[in-house]
């Protein structure tokens, strides 16, 4: 699962657009989401407003402003619970199961995520997502 994120972040030339509870990326993903930005790819994470681990919320937040300063915008989602774990990319390639963007998911856990090449059903993902950011509160960096 770790090499399938890693690809799709780095290949990604539009948007990479992620929805994940417990965002804890390592340095080598943070670095590469960080690096999206400056070949032009919009990326957007949306993180739950509320999460059952207060712990890993603060640990996600610490990762904002590095973040921030490359230029991703992050939502955090006020219209209630947010478990799902779906990134698209590019507007033809998404990927939704079980897999955090934390290293329990990637090293410790058994996860299982459906790839998906269509456009039509990737669309689908995105206009969930576009929907969800209205009921979302955008991070900025003087927070």
């Amino acid at each position: 699962m770790y090499t399938m994120f890693l690809l799709a972040i780095t290949s990604a030339r539009r948007s990479i657009y992620v929805t994940n509870p417990y965002f804890l990326p390592d340095a080598r993903m943070t670095r590469a989401l960080i690096a999206a930005p400056s070949r032009g790819v919009r990326v957007v994470v949306l993180l739950p407003g509320a999460i059952d681990n207060n712990i890993v919320r603060q640990a996600s937040r610490s990762k904002f402003g590095e973040l921030l300063k490359a230029g991703i915008e992050i939502y955090e989602y006020q219209a209630g619970l947010l478990h799902a774990k779906v990134m698209t990319v590019d507007g033809i390639w998404a990927t939704i199961g079980s897999t955090n963007l934390d290293s329990r998911s990637f090293a410790l856990n058994e996860e299982l995520n459906a790839v998906v090449y269509h456009g039509s059903v990737v669309a689908q993902l995105e206009d969930v997502f576009a929907e969800e950011l209205k009921y979302s509160r955008k991070i900025e960096l003087d927070q």
